[in-house]
């Protein structure tokens, strides 16, 4: 329920705090002085569009708050999934507009999107404004009324469940039936890459190996030259340095003769001739193995050429063609396995089918059992509405699909997100005429009052703990104000209930009343709202009963309104 509203600089309401209480609370006071107001704040309250406009003049932003009671454990859920902490089931809901676009929205001062914010609000509040009761007049609208009622939800939530999963599934089987020629010729493509690949024989090694002996086959005659001048320089000439050596070693020997400490410096000569002697016979060695091989050059050339090739196509080194050759391979693998895995699928869907066909024609035929007992209901409400001569009934629209799955009464039908088919609510005002669609007949008067009878008759399995009328006696007089009041008081045993309204007989059946009032203050006009006391309420049910001049008769008149014996609804 709502405990308490508090707005500010919205519209010419400048500051309004009120409490609310249990039952039916009704909203009283003369055209233009805010009423209507009020309830835009509640619905910017509840996730509505914010518009700018509604700032107060002067002001730069407008607030609203409202302090809601939430019992309800699937809303409870919503909040908590939300991320919205709650305690002892009491929801702070904040709104902010501001002019330079910083708009707020908070629930027990936890920032949230205004989606959330609207997706918790349906759940709180059931408004329906002077206008938004025509919701009523959309037909898609029936089907979830209808469901309510027949307390068709949980099968409603299966078949949907179901629904969902087989669409995906249908999806992803038209994404894999690709066409067969062009299955063919991708899979052509990929085994020629992957025989192009495996065919190369390649090593993530041989790159650098066959680089380094290319190097070495194109500069063969530069190291031979080298390689014989150098052992020239060691061997071939005159004092060349290994016979230079040789000499010295020879001198050195004969001293250490005589000198003996010279045996080491001896020995490091000894040394140094044998290592530029085994120097000698590698180079010897080396030039005698080395050989200008053309053919060998071209191979290797070729070799690379074909190597920078697959890199071209395939990556940047031979590890990255490697990879991509493991993926041609599994795209293959995959392209392989596409038609098991398509059969598969299909063998999916059909069993989903009899699931689904099964569950949608349960949903169908107890929605045509609901409507034969919703169309006695609110005939029966409408009368006490005085709508007495009124015919009510729901139309069901089967259209039959080539392409449908479901064999419903030897037609095949296509399934949608809610079922098979459409249905649409039907009426009929007066004797003699037909039954037509309501959005094309009904007035304003006559859709309130079947908003009205469907609440009344919802009021048990509908979940959302405040109902919110704005001039639900639009288009009516007073005997049937009256009817409509006691059918508002009846709702309002298990709920909420707020009624904005001209009608003193409604207004007589309130629990709580009160009153909406514009006073002009230092040229400015704001608007204020105070509950009732006893005296005040049969001077407001005077006034609305009889305009500004309030007679004594309209007095008494009033407080026979109030006496608890005529509140028949209680």
């Amino acid at each position: 329920m709502i405990k308490e509203i508090r707005i500010r600089n919205f519209a010419i309401i400048e500051n309004l705090a009120v409490s609310f209480e249990k039952g039916l609370n009704v909203l009283t006071g003369e055209t233009g002085a805010g009423k209507s107001i009020i309830i835009d704040a509640l619905n910017l309250l509840l996730g509505g569009r914010a518009d700018t406009d509604s700032i107060r003049s002067g002001e730069s932003t407008a607030f609203v708050e409202g302090i809601f009671e939430v019992i309800d454990p699937t809303t409870l859920d919503l909040i908590r999934e939300s991320g919205i902490e709650i305690e002892e089931g009491e929801l702070l809901v904040k709104r902010q507009v501001s002019n330079s676009g910083k708009n707020r929205c908070l629930l027990n001062d936890s920032p949230v999107t205004v989606s959330t914010l609207a997706k918790i609000g349906d759940r709180l509040v059931d408004l329906h404004g002077q206008h938004d009761h025509q919701t009523l007049l959309h037909p898609e609208v029936h089907v979830d009324l209808l469901d309510l009622h027949g307390k068709s939800t949980d099968l409603r939530n299966e078949f949907l469940q179901n629904f969902t999963e087989y669409q995906a599934q249908s999806k992803k089987l038209e994404s894999m039936k690709m066409d067969e020629q062009e299955r063919i010729q991708k899979e052509e493509f990929l085994s020629f890459q992957l025989k192009e690949i495996d065919e190369a024989g390649l090593s993530k090694e041989e790159e650098e190996e066959i680089k380094a002996e290319s190097n070495k086959l194109k500069h063969a005659e530069k190291i031979r030259a080298g390689l014989e001048k150098s052992q020239s320089l060691l061997t071939d000439n005159q004092g060349s340095i290994v016979e230079n050596l040789g000499q010295v070693l020879k001198e050195l020997e004969a001293i250490h003769d005589v000198d003996p400490s010279l045996s080491e410096t001896v020995e490091r000569s000894r040394s140094a001739y044998y290592e530029l002697e085994e120097v000698v016979e590698s180079l010897r060695s080396y030039n005698q193995s080395l050989e200008f091989n053309p053919s060998r050059l071209e191979e290797i050339e070729d070799r690379l050429a074909e190597i920078n090739g697959l890199k071209r196509k395939y990556g940047a080194d031979i590890a990255e063609i490697l990879t991509r050759r493991d993926q041609i391979a599994e795209e293959l693998d995959q392209l392989a396995s596409n038609d098991e895995n398509m059969k598969e699928l299909e063998e999916k869907l059909k069993q989903q089918e009899k699931v689904i066909a099964k569950l949608a024609i349960q949903l169908a035929e107890k929605r045509e059992t609901t409507a034969k007992k919703i169309t006695k209901s609110i005939e029966k409400e409408l009368k006490e509405l005085s709508m007495v001569n009124v015919r009510f009934g729901v139309r069901f629209d089967y259209p039959p699909s080539p392409d449908g799955f479901i064999l419903f009464r030897k037609e095949k039908m296509k399934a949608t997100p809610t079922g098979l088919g459409t249905l649409e609510f039907l009426f009929s005002p007066n004797p003699g005429e037909e039954m037509r669609p309501l959005v094309k007949i009904a007035s304003g008067g006559e859709v309130s009052r079947v908003m009205l009878a469907l609440k009344s008759i919802l009021s048990d399995q509908d979940t959302i703990p405040v109902m919110i009328f704005d001039e639900v006696d639009t288009g009516i007089g007073g005997g049937v104000a009256e009817k409509v009041g006691i059918k508002l008081k009846k709702v309002a045993k298990n709920k909420q209930v707020f009624c904005i309204t001209h009608s003193p007989q409604i207004a007589g059946l309130a629990s709580s009343h009160f009153r909406i009032e514009k006073q002009i203050k230092e040229k400015r006009t704001r608007s204020s709202i105070r509950q009732l006391e006893h005296e005040e309420r049969v001077e407001e049910l005077a006034r609305m009963s009889s305009g500004e001049t309030i007679t004594e008769a309209s007095l008494e008149h009033a407080r026979e309104m109030l006496q608890p014996a005529n509140h028949r609804g209680r």
